[in-house]
């Protein structure tokens, strides 16, 4: 897959968001500034405000995050926090005119029944989920 341009997720994030050209743009380079060529950052060189733009990139499916343990030396269990892209989330969006109406129609939606949402998901689902906990 290509690498992802400034223009190519600022286009996103416009879209995603729903937010002007200029305010894409500063955020796609808060980004790409952060990720340079990589397709995963470390969570620890993060800034508050900018932790809170990833969280928001994260819900419209741009960012995914990902986690680790390891074993210290002393015996005690270290968790790592990644920040990954999602390349092909990214390029769609840039590239999907209707996704936009779709999204604004869905926000108005109502919502679901919170324990209907959670029963009908997959076992995989909770994968990730189990690993952390066991």
């Amino acid at each position: 897959m290509p690498l992802v341009t400034l223009n190519a997720l600022a286009k996103a994030i416009q879209r995603r968001l729903d937010v002007n050209g200029d305010e894409a743009r500063r955020y796609a380079g808060i980004v790409m500034d952060m990720f340079g060529y990589d397709d995963s950052i470390i969570d620890n060189i993060l800034e508050y405000q900018d932790r809170r733009l990833f969280y928001r990139l994260e819900s419209e499916g741009l960012l995914n995050t990902r986690c680790e343990e390891t074993i210290l030396h002393n015996g005690k269990n270290w968790r790592i926090h990644y920040w990954i892209l999602q390349k092909h989330a990214i390029f769609q969006s840039g590239t999907d005119k209707n996704e936009r109406n779709t999204r604004k129609k869905n926000r108005n939606a109502p919502v679901s029944n919170p324990r209907v949402i959670y029963s009908s998901l997959p076992e995989r689902a909770w994968a990730g989920r189990k690993k952390l906990f066991t």
